[in-house]
Formats: C-alpha cells, structure tokens, sequence
C-alpha cells in the first residue's frame, strides 16, 4: 500500500483528450513524473487524470495463453500417432520467371527491322530484275547513248543517294543534325552520319529502317504514302 502511494507521489497519470492524437486513441495510460507539466508528450494538449493501471493483469493472461498452447499441442501429437502416419508430400512451388517489358520491346523492335530488311531486300531484287536490259537486235544504225541520271543529290543538310525523288531501296546520308521527313508524324530527328535506307515517292520517305554513324539500327520509320 506504501509502495502505491509513494507511486501517486512519483508520478502522476493520465489520458490524452485530442483526438487527433494517437495516444488518444489507443487510450493509452501515460505516466507522467510529478515535477513535470502534466500533459500529452505526444501532442502537449493537457491530460485528464485517471487512476494508474493495474499490474500483473498481462502477466496472468500470458499464463492462461501459454497453458493454452501447451494443451493444444498435447491434443496435437495424440492425434499425430492415432493417424495413418502417412504424410502428404509437400508440392514445391513452381517458379515464375518475371517478365522483362525492355526485353519484349526489344524483341518487337527486332523483328520488326527484320521484316522490314525482308521486305526492302524483294523489293531491292524485283527492282533490279525490271532494270535488266534485254538483249539489243541488230540494226543499221547505233542506238544514240541516253545520258545516265544523277546518282547523288545534296539536299544540304543530307546527300541522297539513288534515283531521285522516287527509289524503292534510295539512301539518305544526313550530314547535319534535321529531322529525317517531314512528313513524319514523330518528327524524328537524326543526327550528323546517321543513314536511312528504304522506299522513297516524290522525294518523302515512305518506310525504312534507320542506322546511326555507327552502322547500328536505331530504328524503323514507316509513315506511308
């Protein structure tokens, strides 16, 4: 009895009344020495006094809790040895790998530059199956040399090479950095020495795939007629 009232000296006791205050609402019990100002060191609102809590209560409730447990697990291994005593084997779960969406873009993109290198190479070998001259007949007079078109055209920022303005399988060297056609709806821009190489139709680009000055794909272009 001295020692509970040597306590009430000691300290003093209290709940929190703010509501937003966690100690509040756990309705916590706070001890409060008694020199000290006696209020929420949570949120420093003033407390309302109230008797100091109980001890021992959550030592009685471990006991019962423990004898719980232990009476459980008598009950358990009777159980155990009055089976069949055969164990059902476990199923080890089955792994999964993750799936990596860069690697699945990466993959489109590949096969998408094939398609295309596909497509520009049938185009490339029908093209040169049209061009192929048959064989002259003979005639009284020599047939008068047409001269032979332009192979190059600068365009200023970019050199291209081929038939201009229309080639199935023409090359655009850039030389400064500007967008690749100005009809693409992306307004993709290369840089100095990147390339394109593929269908062009008065003088836009209809598809192709797109190199950089390393000789690496950075991509396919297809915009359409």
């Amino acid at each position: 009895m001295a020692e509970r009232n040597t306590d009430r000296i000691r300290y003093r006791y209290g709940i929190c009344l703010n509501d937003n205050c966690e100690k509040c609402k756990s309705k916590e019990v706070q001890e409060i020495p008694a020199r000290k100002e006696f209020v929420c060191p949570e949120c420093g609102k003033p407390l309302r006094e109230c008797p100091p809590p109980k001890k021992g209560g959550n030592t009685k409730l471990i006991g019962i809790i423990a004898g719980a447990v232990a009476l459980l697990a008598i009950i358990g291994g009777i159980i155990t040895f009055s089976g069949s005593g055969e164990e059902t084997p476990k199923q080890e779960p089955v792994a999964v790998a993750p799936v990596d969406s860069d690697s699945i873009k990466a993959a489109q993109m590949e096969a998408e530059n094939q398609r295309l290198k596909d497509s520009l190479a049938a185009v490339e070998a029908a093209n040169a199956k049209k061009q192929e001259t048959p064989a002259a007949k003979p005639s009284a007079a020599p047939a008068t040399p047409k001269p032979a078109a332009s192979s190059s055209k600068n365009l200023g920022y970019a050199t291209f090479k081929g038939s201009w303005p229309n080639d199935v399988n023409g090359r655009m060297v850039f030389t400064s950095s500007h967008v690749i056609d100005s009809k693409d709806p992306k307004k993709r821009v290369a840089e100095p020495g990147d390339y394109v190489i593929g269908e062009w139709a008065d003088g836009h680009l209809v598809q192709g795939i797109w190199y950089g000055s390393d000789n690496q794909v950075k991509g396919s272009v297809i915009i359409g007629r």
